[in-house]
């Protein structure tokens, strides 16, 4: 009751934000879990192998990108967490589509040894806009396997 309080007391702005970005998270979730890879995969962009470059984005639009990534994954953490890496790309891949900034969903992979001392392959997805990661923590540990790019052109100056 306290969190449906506290959201109806956020200017609209904001409001509209977490129900467009519960919206993504939702269709992200029933796709993942219910169809293959296959069948939506290219609802995500252009693939390319690696991190796949975008266009250079301008200081408005990198604000925009990481306030965005901060309303899913807080609503993420509201939630308890029930969204994987995958999810959370593909919504903030698909957010930032809507607004015409050009993004980079990576899917990467990385070996760990588990309890029994066996190499098992774990995976991960982060966002790029420009050249820094905007959603999921990767450091050095993944090695990017394959990109979905969305890129947009910038406004062109007009002629004088």
């Amino acid at each position: 009751m306290k969190t449906l309080r506290h959201f109806f007391d956020l200017p609209g702005i904001r409001k509209a934000l977490l129900l467009e970005a519960a919206c993504w998270l939702v269709l992200a979730r029933l796709l993942v879990r219910f169809l293959p890879f296959r069948s939506w995969s290219r609802c995500l962009g252009i693939q390319m192998p690696g991190l796949g470059e975008v266009e250079w984005v301008d200081a408005d639009s990198d604000a925009l990108a990481r306030e965005i990534s901060r309303t899913i994954t807080g609503l993420n953490q509201r939630l308890g967490g029930r969204f994987t890496c995958l999810m959370l790309a593909m919504a903030l891949h698909w957010m930032l589509s809507r607004r015409r900034i050009s993004s980079s969903l990576v899917l990467g992979a990385q070996n760990v040894k588990d309890v029994n001392e066996r190499l098992t392959l774990k995976a991960h997805a982060w966002v790029r806009v420009g050249s820094g990661v905007v959603l999921g923590d990767i450091g050095d540990q993944y090695a990017p396997i394959s990109s979905f790019v969305r890129s947009f052109r910038l406004p062109e100056d007009p002629v004088r």
